[in-house]
């Protein structure tokens, strides 16, 4: 019995340790620290509701808002990741312009500081959401100028339409003319 006392105690300990360190399964962003790649962070954004992407973004933009104010000081990190979150379409922010300025923005600040401590990995993921970026714009682009010709073409058609309709009534208001004529040498 006097064993069973020694060995239970640890083993309690052991267990409830075990239980209280598990009831987070799967941290979110905001719990993480700075050492996960961004590939991860992004497949973590993906497991968020929207609300936890809300708070995230808010997270992010304060971070970021305060950097001004501390001028040798830039959260290269904070940016990247609010530029995943412009990025994902789950994303409350979701915004391919935004996201392709940002992305710019930081390419030109620096000559690239904001890539320069990242690695290879992460190196090729920003490169080919530049390329994703560029791809959807283009799209985009493409889409503004189909519909810009769609429209240009209904107002033609538009105004083709108007064209016909007073040639119409004109050569009604002639018939009636031409009736009351007629009319009026019978009588």
């Amino acid at each position: 019995m006097f064993t069973n006392q020694y060995f239970s105690i640890p083993v309690l300990l052991f267990s409830s340790t075990l239980l209280l360190s598990g009831c987070q399964l799967v941290a979110t962003p905001e719990s993480k620290n700075s050492s996960i790649s961004y590939g991860e962070y992004y497949l973590a954004l993906q497991q968020l509701n929207e609300l936890e992407l809300v708070e995230e973004v808010e997270k992010l933009q304060s971070k970021i808002a305060i950097i001004p104010n501390q001028l040798s000081i830039n959260d290269y990190d904070s940016q990247i990741k609010l530029l995943l979150l412009y990025s994902l379409p789950e994303s409350p922010i979701y915004n391919s312009f935004s996201a392709k300025a940002l992305l710019n923005q930081m390419t030109n600040e620096g000559n690239s500081a904001a890539f320069a401590n990242i690695t290879p990995n992460e190196q090729a993921l920003i490169s080919l959401l530049r390329d994703q970026l560029n791809q959807r714009l283009l799209m985009h682009n493409r889409l503004l100028v189909k519909q810009q010709e769609q429209q240009k073409t209904a107002l033609k058609k538009q105004q083709l339409l108007v064209e016909q309709i007073t040639l119409l009534q004109q050569t009604i208001a002639q018939l009636k003319e031409i009736d009351q004529t007629i009319d009026k040498r019978e009588q």
